[in-house]
């Protein structure tokens, strides 16, 4: 019998790695979920991917920069950090830390993309935090609250916050039944009008529930090479 929990390991491997284009990562993880299934359950799907989650964004967004890289030097600097790498940079974790009185915390955050100057790492740029979740609950309230806390300050007020998510609970669905919001769920009403975007991982998700910031997750490349532009050409 094959271990679909090893191929699962296999596979992130292999996107961080650029062996899998980043576009198609999430596809192909995808496609191991019917041999789970059969071999363990649908929640206990969703309950292992929800575990491993943070580190296949990760590995698919540093799979997609390395490849950037090796196909044109502008983008050397562009790098995604995860939460302790993030706390373990001090330039870094100077730059995204929020005062509180006397303090210096840092957001809550699952990574941060950056643009790293590494000839003078005090001049590195960070261009947006980002959340992983699998579903949201009431953890939208705590994103959003970040969000304002950066703007709060002249050092922050230029990170984005990006949500990445597969929905499990379809809060960014768009359904006739709920009359009350336009077919909208509170949570997206919340996070259209105080995120920078949310990204979603999900093959079911149809294009035309998209807005301007609620979209397919793969609009998370070209959205951030804009961002990447933008702070280039400012």
């Amino acid at each position: 019998m094959v271990d679909v929990k090893k191929s699962v390991e296999k596979l992130i491997f292999e996107i961080e790695k650029g062996e899998i284009p980043p576009e198609k990562a999430w596809d192909e993880i995808k496609e191991l979920k019917e041999l789970y299934v059969k071999n363990y359950s649908e929640q206990s799907w969703h309950s292992y991917i929800g575990n491993k989650f943070q580190n296949i964004v990760y590995s698919i967004l540093k799979g997609y920069f390395n490849r950037l890289k090796s196909e044109n030097p502008q983008y050397n600097g562009l790098t995604v950090f995860k939460e302790n790498e993030v706390k373990g940079n001090e330039i870094i974790a100077r730059k995204l830390a929020i005062k509180y009185g006397e303090y210096l915390l840092l957001p809550d955050t699952d990574m941060a993309i950056v643009d790293y100057n590494f000839e003078e790492p005090w001049k590195s740029e960070i261009l947006a935090i980002i959340s992983c979740k699998t579903s949201l609950r009431e953890r939208i309230a705590q994103a959003c609250y970040w969000k304002l806390k950066l703007l709060s300050s002249d050092v922050t007020k230029n990170v984005r916050v990006f949500l990445a998510t597969t929905d499990n609970d379809e809060d960014f669905f768009i359904k006739s039944k709920r009359k009350q919001y336009e077919g909208k769920h509170r949570n997206r009403i919340i996070a259209e009008y105080e995120l920078d975007g949310v990204y979603i991982l999900r093959e079911d998700f149809k294009k035309d529930w998209e807005s301007d910031k609620i979209k397919r997750y793969n609009a998370i490349f070209e959205d951030l090479i804009k961002l990447f532009t933008n702070v280039h050409k400012g």
